[in-house]
């Protein structure tokens, strides 16, 4: 019995000792354990009260966290300063509306900077307070530092979308990059410009310096593209020497123009080497603008970068600007001639046309001549290569200017002569038709007088619409003719077919003939197809007396060289008619004319024979 009262006074005592630390904690020990609990844990916790949307308590470790010394920095503040930008900060106000109609929420990778400055990536969930007041409702926030996993997917995120070389986004991920770029031009109805950049003269610092010095200029040119661009542009490497700019919210071309200038002045700038050699490369471009261009895909829309592109790469050497834009024509250097074309450097000179029947000068040929400002007068051979095709047409415009406005001049002299104007077989078009249908409706001269010569050799007379315009320009009243026949046989099959109203002869079968008599027989079947053929017949190219006497006793109409006269000034020319007479002689006077009259005469009596067998 003893023993039994002994046991039951130590389950008394033990009862009581239980029941002791059993009873309900107080308020002020529920608020140390909160304490300990908040200070201890490896999360940052934010109470933050809505619709003030005020911090209204946090643990150390979320000031910590944020790089602050206390809670008392952050405590009573909105929590909109603590976020990268706008758009994080409208994450934030989404996910805790969410929460307050739904109890609970989370967010991933919500970007915010600490104190310093420093980025910093949170994962953050949310839970609402229960039995607080309803109209001032309480969420607590719970935040975890996830930025070093941020920084790993960062960086498996940019081994598949950046260049591992430049560390330029790369083609995967300029794909995506330009359907958000496509739409945002669209919304904000702005030009959106696609430009493609190809390195010129890149391939010889690889072949000299070596593939390393290629890939620092690689790398050199990424981060001049990178730091020349504006902040709201994108870079991107296209592949070998190629990179891709995509140009945003721009309000005309004078703005892309400016971009294009500086990454043109950027990428021609001198790079050194690590091994200290100075290298430069040049740059092609070719440029799109949407929605100029209706595309409907990226695809499509870089296709048309990449053939603007390769119409710049065609005239690196021509072209006063490294960049194209795609459906306008490039514009190109201006040659020493195409300046003086354009500005006050032609002058017209005039070669006289002989009537070998009548013994007179009949018309001239109008011969462009360009002179410099010193005086130096450019000759065709020297000007003609210089000029493209546009500048033929505005050339053979010029000359005939000049002539319509010195013909009157002539004609009050005494002298009714025609003039012939060369026209490059490329300016035969609806614009040439125009042009002379102006010319006609000026007025002030009979059109019959002017001859429009077309070169034989081109391919002209076997494109569709040639002879269409042909018949136009005759229709009109001008006559046409054929020039340097011989130097090609294309047009010499269709001949019979073209509106033509003249022929004049190659002057390579003429000057040659004391040397090549034998060509008097080309000469001679040329006259008698243009006889058969009604049309006139010139020679050009009579540089000698003994030419002159042959082509004579042929019995060639109308006769073009120095022996008559060469090209001279407007002065001349009308000091020329004045003094210079052409009297009947009598032919042959030369061993060349002799031979000319035998071929003559041996024609006639071929002729004779074949009509008569007997004979």
């Amino acid at each position: 019995m003893p023993k039994a009262h002994k046991t039951e006074g130590r389950k008394k005592s033990d009862i009581t000792l239980i029941s002791h630390f059993m009873k309900p904690p107080t308020i002020r020990q529920l608020h140390q354990a909160r304490e300990i609990l908040l200070a201890n844990t490896a999360a940052g916790i934010a109470l933050i009260r809505y619709p003030e949307r005020v911090i209204v308590e946090t643990n150390p470790t979320f000031a910590a966290l944020l790089g602050y010394d206390s809670r008392e920095e952050v405590i009573g503040k909105s929590p909109s300063f603590l976020y990268f930008d706008s758009t994080e900060d409208q994450r934030m106000l989404d996910t805790a509306r969410h929460i307050l109609d739904t109890g609970q929420g989370s967010l991933r990778d919500v970007h915010v900077l600490r104190k310093d400055g420093q980025d910093l990536y949170l994962d953050i969930s949310g839970q609402r307070l229960e039995g607080e007041d309803p109209g001032h409702p309480v969420i607590v926030w719970t935040a975890i530092d996830v930025t070093e996993r941020h920084r790993l997917a960062q960086e498996i995120s940019e081994q598949a979308l950046l260049d591992p070389l430049t560390r330029l986004p790369n083609r995967r991920f300029l794909e995506t990059q330009m359907e958000r770029d496509m739409a945002r031009a669209s919304r904000n109805e702005k030009l959106l410009a696609v430009c493609v950049l190809d390195l010129d003269g890149f391939k010889p610092v690889n072949d000299t310096y070596g593939h390393e010095a290629g890939d620092e200029v690689l790398v050199a040119v990424a981060r001049r593209l990178s730091d020349t661009i504006r902040k709201s542009d994108f870079v991107a490497r296209w592949g070998g020497d190629e990179f891709l700019l995509l140009i945003e919210e721009l309000a005309n071309l004078e703005d892309l123009t400016v971009v294009l200038e500086k990454v043109e002045e950027a990428i021609h700038a001198p790079v050194t080497l690590a091994s200290g050699e100075s290298v430069q490369v040049g740059v092609s471009m070719g440029v799109a603008i949407y929605p100029f261009e209706e595309v409907e895909t990226p695809d499509h829309f870089l296709r048309l970068a990449d053939h603007a592109l390769y119409e710049s790469k065609e005239h690196k050497e021509d072209r006063n600007r490294s960049w194209a834009f795609f459906g306008e024509p490039l514009p190109r250097k201006r040659t020493t001639a195409q300046r003086l074309l354009q500005e006050v450097g032609l002058v017209v000179w005039y070669q006289p046309i002989l009537d070998n029947r009548a013994r007179k000068v009949v018309g001239v040929e109008a011969l462009a001549r360009l002179r410099e400002e010193n005086g130096k007068l450019w000759y065709p051979a020297e000007f003609l290569p210089q000029l493209q095709n546009p500048d033929l047409f505005t050339l053979s415009k010029k000359v005939m200017d000049q002539a319509l406005a010195d013909l009157p001049l002539l004609e009050a002299q005494g002298w009714s002569l025609w003039v012939s104007v060369n026209v490059d077989p490329h300016s035969i078009s609806d614009a040439c038709v125009q042009w002379v249908r102006e010319v006609v409706a000026q007025g002030g001269i009979d059109p019959s007088r002017i001859i429009l010569e077309i070169l034989e050799g081109s391919n002209f007379f076997e494109q569709q619409n040639a002879f269409e315009h042909l018949l136009e320009l005759k229709n009109l009243g001008f006559r046409l003719a054929l020039d340097d026949v011989g130097s090609a046989y294309s047009s010499l099959l269709r001949l019979k077919d073209l509106p033509i109203d003249e022929i004049k002869l190659d002057q390579g079968f003429v000057r040659t003939l004391e040397r090549e008599p034998k060509d008097l027989h080309f000469a001679q079947a040329v006259l008698e197809l243009a006889a058969n053929l009604r049309m006139d017949l010139v020679v050009e190219g009579v540089e000698t007396d003994d030419i002159l006497d042959a082509v004579t006793v042929l019995g060639v109409p109308f006769l073009q060289g120095y022996t008559i006269a060469k090209p001279i000034p407007l002065a001349e020319l009308i000091e020329f008619l004045r003094h210079t007479p052409f009297h009947h002689r009598k032919h042959p006077t030369s061993v060349l004319g002799l031979y000319a009259k035998q071929l003559s005469h041996h024609g006639i009596l071929k002729k004779t024979i074949q009509q008569n067998s007997r004979l």
